[in-house]
C-alpha cells in the first residue's frame, strides 16, 4: 500500500477545518490583538499541543471510544461550551469600555503581566479551547475511520503525528503573527470595541452551539 497519497490526504483535510473558523481561530486571534506577540503565539502552541493529543488519541482508538461513552462526551460538550460562554462574555464586556485595549486573558478582561505566567496562561486558554473541543473528537474519528489503514507501519503513526504538529504549529502561529503586526494593531486600536463585541459574541455563539446540540 502506498502510504504517502493517504498521508497527504489527511494533511489537507486537516488544514481545510483549520482553516475554517471556530473557537480555535477566535481565541488565537483575540489573544493576539489584545496581547504581546508572543501571547497569542502561546495560545497557538496550546492549540497545537491539543490538536495533537487528538492525534495520538485517534491513532490509539481512544477518540472513537469517547465518541460512544455519551456522558463522557457530552462532559466535555459541555465544558466547552461553558469556557467557550465565560470568555465571550469577558470579551463583550471589555468591549463596552471606553479605556484603551485591554489585555485579555481566560481569568478575564484585565491586563496581563508580562513573563512565564502570561504566557502559560494564555498557552492553556489556547489548549483548554482545543482539548474541550467536542468538534475536535468527531473530526479525528470520522477522519481516521475513513483515511487511516489498516496496520499501517510504525514510521506511518510518526509521520501523521509530525505532519499534523507542524502543519497545526504553522497555521495557528502564522495567525498569531498576523493579527500581532504593528498594522493590524493601529487597525484594532482603532475599531477595538466592535472587534471584542463580534469575537466575544461570536465565542458567546459557538459556545451555545455547543450546549444545544446533542
Amino acid at each position: 500500500m502506498h502510504y504517502l497519497p493517504i498521508l497527504l490526504q489527511i494533511a489537507v483535510i486537516y488544514l481545510i477545518a483549520a482553516a475554517s473558523p471556530g473557537p480555535n481561530f477566535f481565541m488565537v486571534t483575540q489573544l493576539s490583538l489584545a496581547g504581546r506577540r508572543g501571547l497569542g503565539a502561546a495560545s497557538a502552541l496550546g492549540v497545537c499541543t491539543a490538536s495533537m493529543l487528538w492525534v495520538t488519541l485517534a491513532m490509539l482508538g481512544l477518540a472513537a471510544v469517547l465518541q460512544r461513552l455519551e456522558w463522557l462526551y457530552t462532559g466535555v460538550r459541555i465544558a466547552g461550551a461553558i469556557y467557550l460562554v465565560y470568555f465571550g462574555l469577558k470579551l463583550l464586556r471589555a468591549s463596552t469600555r471606553r479605556s484603551p485595549a485591554p489585555q485579555v486573558h481566560d481569568s478575564g478582561a484585565e491586563p496581563i503581566a508580562h513573563g512565564a505566567a502570561a504566557w502559560l496562561r494564555s498557552y492553556r486558554s489556547g489548549f483548554v479551547t482545543c482539548a474541550t473541543n467536542p468538534k475536535s473528537c468527531a473530526f479525528w474519528t470520522s477522519v481516521f475511520a475513513a483515511m487511516f489503514p489498516a496496520h499501517p507501519p510504525l514510521w506511518f503513526y510518526g509521520a501523521v503525528f509530525a505532519t499534523i504538529g507542524s502543519l497545526s504549529a504553522s497555521w495557528y502561529c502564522g495567525i498569531a503573527f498576523m493579527f500581532a503586526t504593528e498594522r493590524t494593531q493601529r487597525g484594532y486600536r482603532k475599531l477595538r470595541r466592535p472587534i471584542d463585541a463580534f469575537c466575544g459574541a461570536a465565542l458567546v455563539g459557538l459556545g451555545a452551539k455547543l450546549v444545544a446540540e446533542r
